[in-house]
């Protein structure tokens, strides 16, 4: 696929030299760039990783990396990570990036573009691609501060906004303030756990890792959701992007989380436990040991991930521990909408399917 451009062109009486943009797709001649590259934009996340990406890819034969490289006359200054979705033959869809997590275009903090002829360039290299690869569906999921910076673009492009929120928590190095800051329920609970003999570690134990993804099938299953798969879970471990925390009671694993640890936050991703033993409080335990560590690690962030608006309870735990709300944005343009409405109808039971083939 061809590199796109765009030149600034300002009045000499300006003084504002000519910019070109240029957007080059990530190979593996190239991929070294990357990983430099998203380590100097602040709001990059385990999303934003190469791990990240080589372990969708690899875990997921349906989704395809199309990683682009931007650059300014000929300079790196930012990325835009993103998958094609193909879950049936003849359906194609352009995410950044899968399942609502943040993606976008990436810039380096000391870097200034222009916005508007940046989102430009990358609109027009979208449209050319959607065209040449028959995508049907486009879709951008930004962080809340990116949501500010190009939401309104986007709108302007035609995408559809849909609102979202995720809760942080953000770390100031003091974990005695931390603790302190917890709702009186949050401490209480953490307590129960210790006096009850609840333990919290971390493991890299192949046996416990198995045993943690047992009791997140069942936790997923009674939720309705869509479980990741384990062969991803050991990919990101391995490579170093996530921690297993995990909750034992009497020799027993009772509960877990699988946390993602990137740049400057820490993304809580993958939790479960078993009902029968919620009342030694053993995810209350977890959250603060992953906190705590996060806090010492010097990390930025806790990000709690987003939450269903109408699950109440769910809002209210996270908000327990003080964490904040901040809202964000995916934008989305149909390009095909027969297509998409095919998807849209089998959705539902290839998702019953998949769940049943982790099983």
């Amino acid at each position: 696929m061809p590199n796109y451009k765009v030149g600034l062109k300002k009045s000499t009486f300006s003084g504002i030299i000519k910019l070109v943009y240029t957007l080059e797709p990530l190979t593996r001649q190239n991929s070294d760039r990357w990983g430099a590259l998203i380590l100097q934009c602040r709001e990059s996340t385990a999303f934003q990783s190469l791990a990240w990406r080589d372990a969708l890819d690899s875990a997921f034969k349906q989704l395809t990396p199309v990683y682009l490289l931007i650059q300014a006359d000929d300079t790196v200054i930012g990325g835009l990570p993103a998958f094609v979705f193909q879950p049936i033959p003849g359906i194609k869809l352009w995410h950044s990036l899968p399942w609502n997590l943040f993606g976008g275009v990436f810039i380096i903090d000391s870097v200034q573009v222009n916005f508007a002829e940046l989102m430009s360039t990358v609109e027009t290299y979208l449209e050319n691609a959607s065209a040449e690869k028959g995508w049907c569906e486009r879709r951008w999921t930004f962080s809340p501060q990116h949501s500010e910076t190009y939401g309104g673009l986007l709108s302007e492009m035609g995408y559809e906004r849909t609102e979202r929120f995720t809760h942080l928590l953000p770390m100031n190095r003091d974990v005695d303030a931390l603790w302190h800051a917890y709702n009186k329920r949050v401490r209480g609970a953490v307590r129960k756990a210790e006096k009850s003999g609840v333990s919290v570690t971390h493991t890299e134990e192949a046996a416990e890792l198995a045993s943690f993804y047992e009791m997140y099938l069942t936790t997923v299953r009674r939720l309705g959701g869509t479980p990741k798969p384990l062969s991803l879970m050991r990919t990101l471990m391995r490579r170093n992007l996530a921690k297993l925390a995990i909750a034992t009671y009497d020799g027993t694993i009772i509960a877990g989380l699988l946390y993602l640890h990137f740049n400057r936050t820490v993304t809580l991703w993958c939790e479960a436990s078993v009902p029968e033993f919620l009342q030694y409080r053993p995810n209350n335990a977890i959250f603060h040991y992953i906190i705590t560590w996060a806090c010492e690690a010097g990390y930025d962030w806790v990000d709690f991930g987003a939450s269903p608006p109408e699950n109440r309870g769910l809002i209210a735990h996270k908000e327990q521990y003080r964490a904040k709300r901040f809202d964000f944005c995916h934008y989305t343009k149909v390009v095909s909408p027969m297509r998409r409405a095919l998807w849209t109808q089998s959705e539902g039971i290839l998702r019953k399917l998949y769940t049943r083939m982790q099983s």
